[in-house]
C-alpha cells in the first residue's frame, strides 16, 4: 500500500494485531474509537446477531465490484496474509462502515479481515441456487431507486412500485418495495425516509416539505427504460445530457481556475434541475468572476442555458423536462434571461425584488 493509500485509510486502521472473530473485531474497533460501536443500537440488541443479519441481507444487494472485493477479502483472511496492494477505498469504506470488514496495522503490515462468522454466511448465501437471480433483480431495483431519486429528488414508495410494475411482468407489492429500500438504506444509500417518502440526502427536511408542496399538484413523469438507465448512473460516469457538454466547454473558455470552474459547472447544472431564479444563477456567475459585462458572453450563456434546461428532468416539475411539462399541463416555463445587476437601497427592497422574481 503506497503512502497516498496509507493516508486515505488512516482513520479506518486499527493499530493492533489482527483478530478474526466478529466479537474480537468489534472490541478492537471500539478501542480504536474509544466508544461503543453500537452505542445507538436498540436496548437489548445483540450486536453480533445484528451485524450478521445485515451482512446476509447486504450480500443480495452487492454489485459486481463489491462481490469481487469480498472474494478477495475471503481469500486474504483465510490465508491470514498481509495486504500489500492498493485497494479501492470506496468499496472498502462501504463494508467497513457497516462493521463487516476490518483493517489492522501490525508490525508495519496491513491485514484485511472479514470475520470468520461472516465468511461462513458468505459461503452459505452464494451457494444458494436462487442467489444469482435474486442478486440480479435487486441490482435492477437499485438502478430504479437511484434513477427515481435523480429524477424527482423525492418520491413516494408507492410510486416506486408503480414504475417498476409498469416495466415488468414480475410485479412487486408496496411491502416488498419497502423491504428492499429499507435493506438498501441499511447497507449504503444516498437517501432517507420521511414518512412514506424516499428523499435524496442532499435535501434537508424543511426543504423537502417545500419541494413537495410545489409538486403535489403535478403528476409524476413516467420514465422510459432508457431514461431509467441514464439516470441510474447519473453522477457516477461520464454520460452527459444534451447541452451539458457544450455548456461545460463554454464556461471552460472563460474560467481558468479549475476549482472555480468545476463549482460553477456544477451550480449551473443543479440550477436547471432545481429551477433556480435567474438572479441566483447570475450570482453564481458573479462569484466565479464570469465576464457578465460582455454582451456576447451573456447572449451565448442564455442560449446554452435554455437548451440545457430544456433537456433536464426537473425536480420542481416532478421529473418532467420543460417541453414534457408543457405537453402535460399546457403551461410554459418562462425563457431564461440573465437579469441586470441589482442594487438595493435596503434589505426590504431586496426582498421585494426576490418575491417578484419568484412569481415569474
Amino acid at each position: 500500500m503506497d503512502d497516498e493509500m496509507r493516508e486515505l485509510f488512516e482513520f479506518e486502521t486499527i493499530e493492533a494485531a489482527p483478530v478474526y472473530s466478529l466479537a474480537e473485531c468489534i472490541t478492537a474497533a471500539e478501542q480504536r474509537c474509544q466508544a461503543e460501536v453500537f452505542d445507538d443500537a436498540p436496548d437489548g440488541a445483540d450486536p453480533i446477531m445484528e451485524i450478521k443479519e445485515r451482512f446476509r441481507s447486504a450480500l443480495y444487494l452487492c454489485d459486481a465490484p463489491e462481490h469481487a472485493f469480498l472474494v478477495l477479502a475471503v481469500m486474504i483472511t483465510a490465508k491470514k496474509e498481509a495486504w500489500t496492494e492498493n485497494m479501492y477505498y470506496g468499496v472498502f469504506r462501504v463494508f467497513a462502515h457497516n462493521d463487516f470488514l476490518y483493517l489492522f496495522l501490525w508490525d508495519e503490515q496491513y491485514y484485511l479481515v472479514l470475520p470468520e462468522e461472516l465468511i461462513k454466511i458468505y459461503h452459505e448465501v452464494i451457494a444458494e441456487e436462487s442467489f444469482a437471480a435474486v442478486n440480479a433483480r435487486n441490482l435492477e431495483m437499485t438502478d430504479y431507486a437511484a434513477a427515481l431519486l435523480n429524477l424527482y429528488g423525492a418520491y413516494e414508495i408507492e410510486w416506486f412500485v408503480t414504475v417498476w410494475n409498469h416495466h415488468h411482468k414480475d410485479k412487486i407489492t408496496e411491502e416488498q418495495a419497502e423491504k428492499f429500500l429499507s435493506d438498501r438504506a441499511c447497507f449504503h444509500a444516498d437517501f432517507y425516509f420521511y414518512d412514506w417518502f424516499v428523499v435524496h440526502d442532499c435535501i434537508e427536511e424543511d426543504e423537502f416539505e417545500e419541494l413537495w408542496e410545489s409538486t403535489e399538484e403535478i403528476d409524476y413523469y413516467m420514465p422510459t427504460k432508457s431514461v431509467i438507465r441514464e439516470y441510474s448512473k447519473k453522477g457516477y460516469d461520464d454520460s452527459k445530457i444534451p447541452g451539458e457538454r457544450e455548456m461545460e466547454d463554454f464556461l471552460a473558455g472563460y474560467i481558468q481556475d479549475e476549482r472555480i470552474l468545476e463549482t460553477l459547472q456544477f451550480d449551473v447544472k443543479i440550477s436547471c434541475e432545481r429551477l433556480w431564479l435567474p438572479a441566483v444563477v447570475r450570482e453564481a456567475l458573479t462569484d466565479a468572476c464570469a465576464p457578465l459585462d460582455d454582451e456576447a458572453f451573456c447572449e451565448r450563456f442564455e442560449r446554452l442555458y435554455n437548451n440545457l434546461r430544456d433537456n433536464t428532468h426537473i425536480w420542481e416539475l416532478h421529473g418532467f423536462t420543460p417541453h414534457q411539462y408543457t405537453g402535460e399541463t399546457g403551461n410554459n416555463l418562462k425563457r431564461f434571461v440573465l437579469p441586470p445587476p441589482k442594487t438595493y437601497k435596503n434589505k426590504k427592497q431586496k426582498r421585494k425584488y426576490e418575491s417578484r422574481e419568484g412569481k415569474q
